[in-house]
């Protein structure tokens, strides 16, 4: 996130250059813009617009600061840079923790706590890379503090470029040579890291994304410019009006075209970056009237407060997603007026008057007292935007802090005959969390699958042993296995329960493997080391099956479709059949029964809070969650629904009665596992097989 620094439009010239505060609206807009609404897809490509324009901008400030004076001051310029880039940073991490109090789950607010102090010490980026986080497809709820990994990476990029152009610049000793000496550096530096870019990128794409060797080039880019002014600005004027077309077209077409399939940051980034290159090359050498998206008024504003709006942006859209789950046109818009409201305070109120103080500088004696007579009316104003921010955040709130219930009118207990559909049903029309909840949300979503007795029977690292994944009395006169992948893990306490209240009749042996889908065909899963032990895996256990002849085999599988592993997709016909010929190998036709696991659910990370109502967390029962199991049920008569444990009308809860059900959007607690092993155990009586 370029950072706004004085940049010559002519040798000598102190004008901020209006087309890089343009570039800056069009970068900040589309971050914005991709993180709300999810439009245009490759938004998310104006953080690497940002990119060079700080490399281009902190290296020209340095270089001017070197042929005006003979030197780099590098106090001056680290007091400089902590003036603009921390008092609205602290304030933004210390607002943010302080919402999470108030506003997340125990799991998350924790989870935030430590993103701010990865932040607050300037390796963001680091830590987001080092726990796996995936920009594109995160598998939990997004932290508030996710958009500070981009300045982590320029704080570091502050941190080392400055002192080296100093050591450079003093080996050089010739001002007439100091540009292409630096010149040279940042060409090395440009090629090296773009080379280790694409190497991360095909490795390892959810580390490259965050690393800062595989984005430093893109800095570098920008200093390359900044090298380069003395020649830039020889270029004609027509040659100028031309590439910054070209140069502002080529970042529009990366918004419309780079997605999140594409190969980023390598080799893909290079659009946008080579297309700014090109905007700011075409401005060197004076202003392009005619470059008008970037020149106009509102986008030079838009431009000054962009720090501030990206600040703000990610923390206000995640905290507004929890209070408002269901987006609306009117809520979306309220969203972004409300942050361009906080980010305009934010600006005038911290960003501004702290960036302009007399701080860390050797200053006037009366400095301090011309600073407080130039922001004075500033604070004034600012006191009245956050009244208007206060009202649009009632507004957008309010209905939900009522607690209104959309779902109060639909309830209905008739036909209603079980416990647990009176439990389901509670769970769909509750209006406020229940306090009696045990465990709880937060401890199940703390603990996830930790205290689940087969857990060692479905792990990558270790090669499970059917003595240890066997419940129930070894010499019981029947046997059942059940087998699949997580969601047959989830299952494993309810069957361990059934296996220990059949008085000695059934030992029930529960073994699978995370993310490996019990099917002919191999499934694509990025869990580590799962596609190389998923097929060992699978024939070990038919190897077993064959050998100890049970009574009976339940599977139980995910209910997504997915892809193969040369990449075709497959349907959820394809995967049934495909379960049915795995099935097969098992040697033991008409004892087969297919178990369909629960409908995905909200994700508890997200949907649940203190201030969030039970409602954010029902969801309906999903097309391919039916696709899946009329498939499975007309393929084998043997098919168990999860629907009458699960939800009710085709609504499903978060908890029922005092039990949550899921830790995550997917997997039962072991605490409700165990619960309706009662109902799976009269499903099968039913089937007549127990």
């Amino acid at each position: 996130m370029s950072l706004p620094e004085e940049s010559p439009v002519t040798r000598g010239s102190a004008t901020k250059r209006s087309d890089i505060q343009g570039l800056r609206a069009i970068a900040v807009l589309g971050v914005i813009l991709n993180h709300l609404v999810g439009w245009p897809g490759g938004g998310f490509v104006g953080v690497d617009v940002f990119f060079v324009i700080s490399g281009f901008l902190i290296t020209d400030l340095l270089l001017r600061g070197y042929e005006t004076e003979g030197r780099i001051d590098l106090l001056r310029f680290y007091g400089r840079r902590i003036r603009r880039i921390a008092p609205a940073a602290l304030v933004v991490l210390a607002v943010t923790v302080v919402g999470a109090h108030f506003l997340f789950n125990e799991l998350r607010l924790w989870a935030t706590i430590w993103d701010a102090g990865y932040a607050f010490f300037l390796v963001a980026n680091l830590h987001f890379g080092a726990i796996g986080t995936d920009y594109f497809h995160a598998l939990g709820p997004t932290s508030p503090l996710q958009h500070f990994w981009s300045l982590s990476v320029e704080e570091q990029f502050y941190l080392v470029w400055p002192g080296l152009l100093a050591i450079v610049l003093a080996l050089v000793g010739v001002a007439s040579r100091s540009r292409v000496a630096i010149g040279i550096v940042a060409g090395v530096v440009v090629v090296g890291s773009f080379a280790w870019a694409l190497t991360e990128t095909a490795a390892n794409p959810t580390a490259a994304y965050f690393s800062t060797l595989s984005r430093i080039w893109e800095l570098g880019v920008g200093a390359l410019l900044a090298a380069a002014v003395p020649l830039l600005r020889q270029i004609p004027y027509a040659m100028r009006f031309v590439i910054g077309w070209l140069g502002l077209a080529g970042i529009v077409g990366a918004y419309l075209t780079i997605t999140d399939a594409t190969p980023f940051p390598a080799p893909w980034a290079a659009l946008p970056v080579v297309a700014t290159a090109l905007v700011i090359a075409g401005g060197i050498g004076g202003p392009q009237r005619y470059l008008f998206p970037l020149h106009n008024p509102v986008s030079v504003w838009l431009g000054s407060i962009s720090y501030s709006l990206y600040l703000w942006h990610f923390p206000v859209i995640a905290f507004l997603l929890i209070l408002v789950p269901t987006q609306t046109v009117l809520t979306t818009a309220l969203v972004f007026g409300l942050i361009v409201a906080i980010a305009v305070v934010s600006y005038y109120l911290i960003e501004q008057p702290f960036h302009r103080s007399p701080l860390f500088e050797k200053a006037e004696p009366d400095a301090w007292q011309k600073w407080r007579e130039r922001f004075g009316s500033q604070f004034m104003a600012s006191v009245v935007g956050l009244a208007v921010i206060s009202l649009i955040i009632v507004f957008v709130t309010g209905s939900t802090l009522r607690g209104e219930n959309p779902l109060a009118a639909s309830e209905n207990s008739e036909g209603i005959e079980t416990t647990l559909q009176s439990e389901l049903a509670a769970g769909v029309n509750a209006t406020a969390w229940p306090t009696n909840l045990s465990p709880t949300l937060d401890a199940v979503m703390a603990t996830t699958n930790l205290d689940n007795p087969a857990r060692g029977c479905f792990e990558v690292e270790t090669v499970p042993t059917i003595a240890n994944c066997t419940w129930g009395l070894a010499s019981a006169p029947h046997q059942m296995y059940l087998v699949g992948d997580s969601t047959a893990l989830a299952y494993a306490p309810a069957f361990k329960a059934i296996a220990e209240a059949s008085e000695g009749q059934w030992k029930i042996t529960t073994v699978g493997l995370f993310g490996c889908r019990f099917t002919d065909v191999l499934v694509q899963n990025d869990g580590a080391g799962v596609m190389d032990a998923c097929p060992g895996r699978k024939q070990a256990i038919a190897t077993q099956i064959v050998a100890d002849k049970p009574d009976l085999i339940v599977m139980s599988n995910a209910y997504t479709e997915g892809n193969g592993a040369d990449g075709s997709p497959l349907s959820a016909a394809a995967l049934v059949e495909s379960e049915l010929t795995e099935a097969a190998k098992y040697q033991a036709p008409g004892k087969i029964v297919l178990l369909s696991p629960p409908p995905t659910g909200a994700d508890l990370g997200q949907c649940y809070s203190p201030v969030s109502s039970p409602q954010n967390c029902v969801t309906d029962v999903g097309a391919t969650w039916h696709a899946f199991a009329e498939v499975s049920a007309a393929s084998d008569p043997l098919f168990i629904s999860s629907l009458p444990f699960s939800c009710v009308d085709e609504k499903c809860p978060a908890f029922a009665g005092t039990l949550p059900t899921k830790y995550d959007s997917v997997h039962m607690t072991v605490a409700y596992s165990i619960h309706v092993a009662p109902a799976i155990r009269n499903a099968l009586v039913a089937l007549k097989l127990l």
